[in-house]
C-alpha cells in the first residue's frame, strides 16, 4: 500500500473515511466513478431521471447512484480546485470499483483545439500544489511533473466515441490554482506542452494510480485564449455547440 495512505490510516480512527466524508460505502460496487468537479449531476443527465438517485449532500460534495441495465454508476460533484480532487480520490482506496473517470471543461491555449471539443487526454501537466502532496518528500523540483492516465481506460472512451460518430483530440492539459492568475503564465505554459488549461486533471491521475485503479478524464473545450473566444461574451453559436457536444457526453459515461 502506498506510505502516504497507509500513514493516513494509521492516524485516523475512521473504518471507512469515505462513508464518513461523502456518504459513500466503500463495499458498494461501481463499474465506473464519474468525477466533476464543477458540473451538477443536471448538466450531463437532465433532470427527473428514474434511474438516478442521490446518496449524499453537504455543503462540499454531491453523489447519486446511476443505475443502467446491469450496470451501476457513482457521480460525485466536488467543489472546484485539485486539494478536493486529491482527498476524494484518496479516500476511495478502498471502494470497489476499478475505474474512475474526471469530466469537466477545460480552455484551449491554441488555435486548433476549438469550443466544444472532446479531448482524452493520456498526459497532463500539474502545476497545483495539491499534486506536490502526492509525494513521499515534498520537492519543489516536482512541480510541473507530467501524470498520465490508464492507457487501457482511454481506449474504451475513444472506442465509445468511434461508435457514437464523436470526434476526439489528443491534447495535453496543464492544471493549475489560480484561474485569475493563469493569464499572465500562458506563454510558459505553452513553453511546457500544455495545450489546454484547467484545474483538476493532473492530480486525478495521480492520486489515481497512488490507489491502483484506472483513471481517464473527457475534458469538453469550453473557451479559447489563442482566439481570443473566452468564457465571457461568447457568440451564441459558440454556446450552442458547447451545450450540443456536452449533452452527449451521457452516451459516452452509460457505456463504460
Amino acid at each position: 500500500m502506498n506510505k502516504i495512505i497507509q500513514e493516513f490510516i494509521n492516524n485516523s480512527h475512521s473504518e471507512d473515511v469515505l462513508q464518513e466524508l461523502y456518504g459513500i460505502s466503500s463495499k458498494e460496487h461501481f463499474d465506473c466513478v464519474f468525477v466533476a468537479p464543477s458540473w451538477p449531476i443536471a448538466k450531463i443527465f437532465g433532470t427527473g431521471q428514474d434511474n438516478i438517485s442521490e446518496l449524499y449532500q453537504d455543503r462540499f460534495s454531491k453523489s447519486f447512484k446511476i443505475k443502467n441495465g446491469s450496470k451501476t454508476y457513482l457521480y460525485i460533484q466536488l467543489q472546484v480546485g485539485a486539494p478536493n480532487i486529491a482527498d476524494f480520490c484518496l479516500s476511495c482506496y478502498r471502494l470497489n470499483c476499478d475505474k474512475y473517470v474526471f469530466i469537466g471543461s477545460a480552455g484551449s491555449l491554441v488555435p486548433e483545439i476549438n469550443i466544444g471539443d472532446i479531448v482524452i487526454p493520456e498526459t497532463a501537466i500539474s502545476g497545483t500544489g495539491a499534486t506536490l502532496y502526492l509525494h513521499e518528500q515534498l520537492d519543489k523540483e516536482n512541480l510541473f511533473e507530467k501524470t498520465h492516465s490508464s492507457p487501457e481506460l482511454n481506449t474504451v472512451l475513444r472506442n465509445i466515441c468511434n461508435d457514437l460518430e464523436l470526434t476526439v483530440k489528443q491534447a495535453v492539459p496543464i492544471s493549475v490554482d489560480s484561474i485569475f492568475c493563469e493569464y499572465q503564465h500562458l506563454d510558459e505554459f505553452r513553453s511546457m506542452g500544455a495545450r489546454l488549461i484547467e484545474m483538476e486533471c493532473a492530480t486525478f491521475f495521480k492520486a489515481i494510480k497512488m490507489i491502483e485503479k484506472q483513471a481517464s478524464a473527457i475534458l469538453l473545450v469550453s473557451d479559447n485564449s489563442a482566439s481570443g473566444q473566452h468564457l465571457v461574451g461568447q457568440s451564441q453559436e459558440l454556446r450552442t455547440k458547447y451545450h450540443s457536444v456536452r449533452s452527449q457526453l451521457q452516451n459516452i459515461l452509460l457505456n463504460i
